[in-house]
């Protein structure tokens, strides 16, 4: 996790929104939905792929993505998953309902946000990637553009992934990523050439995908966007 100095991390926490906890919920083995409620929400929007922060430490912030807002009730929803240790489930498991959560002001990478057309758009990704799924096949939804998704979870997560997205749900069976690849390789000629594809959360599944999609379709590379959001050996993104 690269470390933010602290006079940086000051800065940023005095734009943050001053939100509270409105619920914290465990959906199937390893998720979390998370509610927060602000009046700021009331006036806020979100782009597919924007990313938000919680402090963690005195130098150090964990990055979640939005899966919606709620304009009318002022409230924001994010999926998280639960690797089983570390410093943001710590802070998010410490919290209970009512107490005070400061949410860092989010924004999205030019190359890795929604961008207007009407071409298909496919992201691929893990648990992770829930709620960006959310965030796209709503805005997809709304604007009647075909949109789909490829989720690769663990067993017991895969009925409430399913619940939550519009998406092929696949259960983890050894190495982070295989299934998913395994699908990818299977169903590449029914992939619309055409689409803009999204592969976001571990970061060597992200190479391993892509280079399938480039080798059995003729996705052009521009097409292909990626965003790790974790990687083996590292504490964070």
């Amino acid at each position: 996790m690269v470390r933010t100095p602290g006079f940086l991390a000051d800065q940023v926490m005095k734009s943050a929104h001053a939100a509270t906890l409105v619920s914290r919920r465990d959906l199937g083995h390893g998720l979390i939905e998370l509610v927060l409620g602000s009046d700021d929400f009331r006036e806020a929007t979100i782009v597919p792929g924007d990313s938000t922060a919680f402090r963690t430490g005195r130098t150090e912030f964990r990055h979640y993505t939005p899966a919606r807002i709620d304009s009318d009730r002022g409230e924001l929803v994010i999926i998280v998953h639960r690797h089983g240790s570390g410093p943001g489930e710590e802070l998010i498991l410490g919290w209970d309902a009512g107490d005070d959560v400061a949410v860092c002001q989010w924004g999205s990478k030019k190359n890795f946000r929604y961008e207007d057309g009407t071409n298909p758009v496919l992201i691929v990704g893990d648990a992770t990637v829930i709620s960006l799924v959310m965030a796209f096949g709503d805005r997809c939804a709304a604007e009647g553009r075909p949109f789909s998704a490829l989720l690769e979870v663990e067993p017991g997560d895969v009925e409430a992934t399913r619940g939550l997205v519009p998406a092929t749900v696949v259960a983890r069976d050894g190495a982070h990523g295989l299934e998913a690849e395994a699908w990818l390789q299977q169903h590449a000629a029914e992939i619309d050439p055409t689409s803009t594809v999204y592969l976001a959360g571990h970061g060597q599944s992200i190479q391993r995908q892509r280079r399938v999609l480039l080798d059995l379709t003729p996705i052009d590379r521009k097409g292909i966007r990626t965003q790790p959001y974790w990687a083996d050996g590292k504490t964070g993104l």
